[in-house]
C-alpha cells in the first residue's frame, strides 16, 4: 500500500505544498477544527506523513501532545518551519531520537 502525504498549517504553507502535488491539506484557522482534522489524518490507513507548521503545533499544544502520543509509528508526524522559517529552540528531531534511542545524543565538534 502507498502511503500519502498531509499538511497542516497557515495558508501560505498549504498552498505551496498543495502546488508540489499533496492531496490532503488543512488550512489552520480554528483550533479545534485543526484538532479534528489532525485526528482524522492520523487514524487514516492512507496517511504516511503529516506535516504541520510548529507554530500551529504550539498553539494546538497539549491536546496536539496527547493525539499524537499514542499513535503508531506510520503516519510519521514532523514539524516543519512556515514561510516566515519560524523554528522553536527546542529542536523536535532531536527530541524524537532521544526518545526513540533513550539517551541524549551529544555531538562534539573536533577541535583543529
Amino acid at each position: 500500500m502507498e502511503h500519502e502525504v498531509a499538511v497542516i498549517g497557515e495558508r501560505e504553507t498549504v498552498i505551496g505544498f498543495s502546488l508540489a502535488g499533496v492531496k490532503y491539506a488543512h488550512i489552520h484557522s480554528d483550533r479545534s477544527e485543526t484538532l479534528s482534522k489532525l485526528s482524522e489524518f492520523l487514524s487514516s490507513e492512507r496517511m504516511g506523513v503529516i506535516m504541520i507548521t510548529y507554530r500551529v503545533r504550539e498553539e494546538l499544544g497539549e491536546e496536539f501532545e496527547k493525539l499524537v502520543a499514542g499513535k503508531d509509528p506510520i503516519p510519521v508526524v514532523l514539524s516543519i518551519p512556515d514561510r516566515t522559517g519560524y523554528v522553536p529552540p527546542v529542536d523536535e528531531l532531536m527530541r524524537m531520537v532521544e526518545r526513540t534511542v533513550g539517551a541524549k545524543i551529544v555531538i562534539k565538534e573536533e577541535e583543529t
